[in-house]
């Protein structure tokens, strides 16, 4: 399902995407059983393509302002770094997620959360760092929109709010069912 929703984030870019997913599309539904076919290993594998093929990833434009999504799970954070196209269109310029260290587990949300964003930051530095555009954050927690306030109690969280201080940063809400691709990206 998730595989899906990412996929459908991109259907633009996926000829006949409806068709070549039908397949895997009926395995959604809770009335039929789950029964993986070989059609089902082609509509995967050819989705796959499509994702990997070259109109996916755009190259990074330093004139445009950049936009991340990141999201966190119990076991990942992930993130997607876009912009937009001369007509408006979202590209993704790259992706990144990693997996929750041991001790990284036991983070609450919110650390999770600001975690992915720190990783997100670190991880796209080469792009972010002394550009002329506010960067855009959306998440789906909504908490962290205050983020510019520093008004947190908790030391990890102040810590890494210092440490962004560096770039300007506008956080925004999200949906989580609207933040599909960085919500892909952090689930194992």
């Amino acid at each position: 399902m998730r595989f899906l929703g990412m996929v459908g984030f991109y259907r633009r870019y996926c000829p006949n995407l409806a068709e070549v997913a039908a397949s895997l599309t009926r395995l959604t539904n809770r009335k039929v059983s789950f029964n993986w076919t070989p059609e089902c290993q082609r509509s995967f594998e050819q989705l796959k393509q499509f994702l990997s093929s070259d109109p996916v990833l755009a190259a990074p434009d330093f004139q445009k302002p950049f936009i991340l999504h990141t999201d966190a799970s119990d076991l990942a954070t992930g993130a997607v770094l876009l912009q937009d196209d001369d007509q408006g269109v979202l590209h993704p310029v790259a992706y990144h997620s990693t997996k929750l260290a041991k001790h990284q587990l036991a983070y609450s949300t919110i650390e999770k959360e600001l975690l992915g964003i720190i990783n997100a930051i670190k991880k796209f530095e080469c792009y972010l760092y002394g550009g002329a555009h506010p960067i855009q954050i959306f998440t789906d927690h909504n908490p962290l929109t205050f983020l510019e306030k520093n008004k947190y109690s908790n030391q990890r969280l102040l810590r890494w709010s210092l440490s962004l201080q560096p770039y300007h940063l506008q956080v925004k809400h999200i949906k989580g069912r609207d933040n599909v691709v960085a919500d892909a990206l952090s689930r194992p």
